[in-house]
């Protein structure tokens, strides 16, 4: 709906005009009149009518709403915008002389990034070799240098996709346990949906209200977290076989490794949306790994390792947010890269992803994560 609205002195003007058309005796509308002042008292009147007017129309649309409002609005059909979810990895735990004896990180131990601002806590995992439930953590035996184990942020939202190597100070001091590092960057934190991303899940739920659709099996796995990508396949087996009235689901969730609560909450969002009849299974994607490495020869003063980080997070973010099936661009890497690296760099030579200069990925049910980036100088 397209309103007519009108600005304070056309306002004024227009009140003007209808009285004088009104009257037959010429009106007084100088500055600083009865006749004038009362046309401006109306016109600023007028004036927040026609806001409160925008504002209304803008709520009632989803479209144009934004902020608190559009929780509002999607509240009346019992959906919520999904909240940020904390980032997790895996942390390895290090003892200099594991001879002489052994040591249990214990669940719930504190583990900080490096300028102590960001801290993750040790959670559990039954399956993790090390595990022990009489111990209640992971017991690394005498003679053993490390055990690794899952962390989780212990705040939620993108804060928590740290580097490599960036979460290396005990916030909780263990006997046996000298140090501590992780070994791969964390990119599965997500900050809470925006209000695009609100307003597109919402396209897909009202599109699968109908019936048990593609997009009604999108908009279920979308509503689970929002971190989430996918690749549904129909009519074929995981193997690539045919199998008529069969869809295979695979997510991940950013690190490449699903945890086994995110799987089971996609797996019951799909099984409460397919059609009788319909067979399902979900999957962890299977991951590509991506070694990247960009030689460079640096500007004058430049050190490199303020070229690593600026390039190795730009590729970094690129690579790790591909959806499943998606393709590494080399091209996009090969761009980010120089776009990053800028003036810290004279000229940048040929960069390779796992040694070749080609696409990786593409494949059904995989994903392409970092393994690392490196940057070479070769000026050197």
């Amino acid at each position: 709906m397209n309103l007519s609205l009108q600005n304070f002195s056309t306002l004024v003007s227009n009140s003007a005009a209808a009285a004088q058309g009104a009257c037959s005796a010429l009106l007084d509308f100088t500055t600083g009149s009865v006749a004038r002042a009362l046309m401006e008292a109306n016109a600023t009147v007028a004036l927040w009518i026609q806001y409160q007017i925008v504002q209304v129309l803008s709520i009632t649309r989803l479209s144009t709403s934004f902020g608190s409002d559009v929780d509002t609005w999607i509240a009346q059909y019992g959906v919520s915008r999904l909240g940020a979810t904390a980032a997790t990895t895996v942390e390895t735990f290090i003892c200099l002389s594991p001879e002489s004896s052994s040591a249990v990180v214990p669940v719930g131990a504190v583990v900080k990034t490096s300028d102590g601002s960001i801290s993750f806590t040790v959670t559990q995992d039954s399956t993790n070799e090390y595990w022990s439930d009489t111990a209640s953590g992971y017991v690394r035996p005498q003679g053993v240098a490390s055990v690794t184990c899952p962390v989780q942020c212990n705040i939620n939202g993108s804060a928590g996709n740290v580097s490599a190597g960036v979460i290396n100070l005990l916030g909780t001091q263990i006997s046996g346990i000298d140090t501590c590092t992780n070994l791969s960057d964390v990119s599965n934190g997500s900050d809470e949906e925006t209000d695009a991303a609100v307003k597109n899940r919402m396209v897909l739920w009202f599109s699968s209200l109908s019936s048990a659709t593609l997009t009604a099996v999108e908009a279920a796995i979308s509503g689970v977290a929002s971190n989430l990508t996918y690749q549904i396949v129909e009519n074929q087996t995981p193997d690539g076989l045919y199998r008529g009235g069969y869809f295979f689901a695979t997510i991940d969730d950013g690190s490449g490794d699903v945890p086994d609560t995110t799987l089971s909450s996609v797996e019951r969002a799909i099984e409460a949306t397919r059609a009788c009849g319909v067979e399902t299974s979900t999957l962890r994607a299977s991951v590509i790994q991506a070694t990247v490495i960009v030689p460079v020869t640096l500007a004058a003063g430049v050190q490199l390792t303020s070229v690593q980080t600026a390039v190795s997070n730009a590729i970094t973010t690129y690579v790790n947010a591909l959806p499943v099936g998606d393709v590494c661009q080399y091209t996009t890497v090969s761009s980010i890269a120089l776009q990053a690296a800028g003036s810290l760099v004279a000229s940048m030579g040929v960069v390779t992803v796992n040694g070749v200069v080609a696409d990786i990925g593409g494949t059904t049910g995989s994903v392409v994560r970092i393994a690392s980036v490196t940057v070479t100088n070769s000026g050197a």
